[in-house]
């Protein structure tokens, strides 16, 4: 079946083109002459040649196969090919019903052929119902996957509109490519962020200073010397008497700070600390004896160490001091020289204690326990400079990073949906199995059908469908008549007048007779087929303008043959969709006449496929334009029926009210007007009230609605009087009740759809 049309660069269809989607069983297009319907039969009719023409090489469609769909078009191009330009016409096939045994076993065939078809539509529903399942479940997958994409990206505004991939398929593609063949991390978002911190958001400069383990190596080292001084009991000469008196009383570094304000030369003199007549040179000596070489040489070694151990801190702080003004991440290197300095002050401290009280042991904190900290330090540091000289590549890797998470948090989705695509291709392949096995069985039954129908082929059946269709509507002068031609005996047909005259009939005829004629041959054509080989092919019947020259009786007759066509299968549902006639595909109904479109459209349209479409065909600045309708074109006529139903409606919830009683019959008279003379049924709208009383307010009713449909009548009759006073005062249910009456005889079913209710 055809489900889209696209007309472009070919008569009134411009550059641009329309493409007409959404198309159905049955297409309804409406448009005035000239709007552009026939250059779209026209299309079609070319896509069932061999050779298609070149002026719709713009033109494409979607649907249409020409190894099974057969295209037949009725249009002025068909009239031409098959009645003005030759006297003749090719014999139609249809099944010959006198052999009813083969034809019965052709219906058993059909009918297996039909239960086929049908598995193999259930086989085709299946298999695109689980295409659906599986394209929406791949569908929300990849809107799974883009939605964390964008969430994640959210957080890295700086690499949002950079980052690669940025469709739906692209993002999922990349993401199935890194799961095959990367190996996934399990990397958390707390890590993506710190690596963007570190790359985007902070301003990565390289750092010229790290702290110096040299020098601390050379503190650490002179420690153990310091150390080993420090853990040295220093003490006077103790052979000197006054010895005891020293270390008994503590005083020792008082007594040998005090001797320095001495005067050695002096006989007798003042103690410098309690200036007392008491310091005699005998005295001095016994100092000078208590504090011996050995013991100014402990004090010597102890103050150098101090020095030098103050010279080394310093040194070592000035180094901190460089590094801290370039770098001082979370206040590490600032919280370390804090460290450092308490650790230096207490270090001087046990220094002067040790000198306080040379005979005690110390010990100095080793600067050894802060090693660790230096070093990852200066890690970071390295790692700083690292990135710094490594920036866009370390760039490059965050993107990765983001993709890897990603990844990994979808993993488990994605293994699990592909898990279940093995699973649909090989429903797809058990399914596709089948339906290879249905094919060869349809071409078996397909063949047997073929030998069969062989034996029963006929072309008379469709000559004498003709003749009766012409003589039941009123066209007797004229029929169709069988010939066999001797070249290839094959059965044509030609026209033939009663007079026995059959050259160039077709000629001599009206312009209705010639449409008339030539769309009944149409008509059995698409119920039979030109060429048995084709006989298998499903039907695209495109019928343009069947009525532009016929009065309104032929109207009704082509009309209820094309029902006929596109009569549906059945009362479900399912079967109101489908065509009665198995080997019909598809139907477009093309025309300008709004009486025709109505009629086709909606009249009995309870017993026609109800899977259609309406369309308008509009000339727009000189360019046609093709637009969907929800329902069959309006016009004024239809418009009076959808006034009278809505005063319907409104006297049934107010039955009291006879305000309407004058619109309502001129609504009606005018509505009878339109339908008897467009029908031609003329006087017959009187058998309406040949049963009643006259004196029946009906009688009266009907008689003055009558009236108005002759010319003039109803200006003169006697009876006017009385309408008006008896319509004015009457309820207006009862003029519907005549209404409804009248139709019963004229148009039952037309009144019916046009009032909305249910058939009876």
């Amino acid at each position: 079946m055809i489900t889209s049309l696209t007309i472009k660069n070919v008569a009134s269809y411009n550059s641009a083109g329309e493409t007409v989607s959404e198309l159905k069983k049955v297409n309804y297009f409406f448009g005035n002459n000239g709007s552009g319907k026939s250059t779209l039969a026209k299309y079609l009719h070319s896509l069932s040649q061999n050779v298609p023409e070149n002026r719709f090489n713009n033109c494409t469609q979607v649907g249409f196969d020409s190894d099974n769909n057969q295209i037949i078009v009725f249009n002025e191009e068909f009239i031409k090919r098959n009645f003005i330009a030759r006297n003749t016409q090719i014999g139609i096939f249809s099944l010959n019903q006198k052999n009813e045994e083969i034809d019965e076993a052709i219906k058993e065939k059909q009918k297996e052929l039909e239960q086929l078809e049908n598995k193999n539509e259930s086989l085709n529903f299946r298999k695109s119902k689980f295409a659906k399942f599986q394209e929406d479940e791949l569908s929300t997958l990849k809107d799974n996957c883009f939605d964390l994409r964008k969430t994640v990206l959210n957080s890295f505004p700086k690499i949002k509109d950079l980052f690669p991939n940025k469709q739906k398929q692209n993002n999922f593609e990349q993401i199935l490519k890194i799961l095959q063949v990367q190996p996934l991390q399990n990397l958390t978002f707390d890590m993506l962020l710190e690596d963007y911190k570190k790359y985007y958001d902070t301003e990565i400069v390289y750092i010229t200073h790290t702290i110096s383990l040299d020098k601390l190596n050379i503190i650490v080292d002179i420690e153990k010397s310091i150390n080993e001084i420090l853990q040295k009991v220093i003490i006077g000469n103790t052979e000197v008497d006054i010895s005891g008196l020293i270390d008994f009383l503590q005083n020792k570094k008082w007594v040998e700070n005090g001797i320095d304000y001495l005067d050695k030369e002096k006989d007798i003199q003042a103690c410098p600390f309690c200036q007392q007549e008491t310091i005699d040179k005998e005295l001095i000596k016994k100092f000078n004896s208590y504090f011996d070489e050995s013991y100014k040489k402990s004090i010597e070694d102890i103050e150098k160490f101090r020095i030098q151990y103050v010279n080394l801190y310093n040194e070592f702080k000035l180094n901190f001091q460089n590094v801290v003004n370039e770098y001082n991440e979370l206040n590490k290197v600032s919280n370390l020289i804090e460290k450092l300095k308490d650790n230096f002050d207490t270090n001087i401290k046990i220094f002067d204690e040790k000198l306080e009280k040379t005979n005690e042991k110390k010990d100095i904190m080793s600067f050894l326990g802060f090693k660790q900290t230096i070093l990852d330090i200066n890690k970071e540091i390295n790692t700083n400079n690292e990135n710094y000289n490594n920036l866009d590549s370390h760039r490059k890797s965050f993107l990765n990073k983001i993709w890897l998470y990603i990844t990994f948090k979808m993993k488990t989705t994605i293994e699990t949906i592909l898990n279940k695509e093995k699973k649909y291709q090989d429903i797809f392949s058990l399914i596709d199995h089948k339906k290879e096995v249905i094919k060869d069985k349809i071409i078996v039954i397909k063949g047997e059908i073929e030998s069969l129908r062989e034996q029963t082929i006929s072309t008379k059946e469709a000559v004498e469908n003709i003749n009766t269709i012409l003589k039941n509507s009123g066209f007797g002068s004229f029929s169709i008549e069988e010939k066999e031609l001797t070249n290839n005996n094959i059965s044509e047909y030609y026209l033939k007048r009663d007079s026995g005259e059959d050259e160039e009939v077709f000629k001599t005829l009206s312009e209705g007779e010639k449409n008339f004629i030539a769309f009944l041959y149409y008509y059995q054509l698409c119920l039979g087929v030109h060429d048995i080989d084709e006989s298998e092919k499903r039907k695209i019947l495109v019928i343009d303008d069947p009525v532009s020259s016929l009065d309104s009786q032929v109207l009704f007759i082509v009309n209820s043959l094309i029902q006929h066509l596109i009569a549906n299968k059945g009362k479900t549902k399912p079967e109101k969709k489908a065509f009665k006639n198995p080997l019909l595909e598809q139907v477009f109904i093309l025309t300008h006449n709004i009486y025709f479109h109505k009629e086709v459209s909606l009249f009995s349209h309870q017993r026609i496929c109800i899977d259609h479409q309406f369309f308008t065909v509009k000339k727009v600045n000189g360019a046609s334009k093709i637009q969907i309708n929800e329902k069959p074109v309006v016009n004024d006529y239809f418009l009076l029926w959808d006034t009278l139903k809505n005063i319907n409606d409104t006297i049934t919830k107010n039955p009291n009210d006879k305000t309407h009683n004058i619109s309502i019959t001129n609504l009606m008279r005018r509505i009878l007007e339109s339908y008897v003379n467009f029908t031609g049924l003329g006087n017959t709208v009187w058998n309406a009230i040949k049963d009643t009383n006259p004196e029946d307010p009906i009688n009266i009713i009907c008689s003055s609605l009558i009236s108005e449909l002759q010319d003039g009548s109803h200006k003169v009759s006697p009876l006017d009087e009385m309408y008006f006073t008896r319509v004015i005062n009457e309820e207006s249910q009862k003029l519907f009740d005549v209404f409804k009456i009248i139709f019963d005889e004229i148009g039952k079913e037309h009144y019916l759809i046009m009032m909305g209710i249910e058939n009876e």
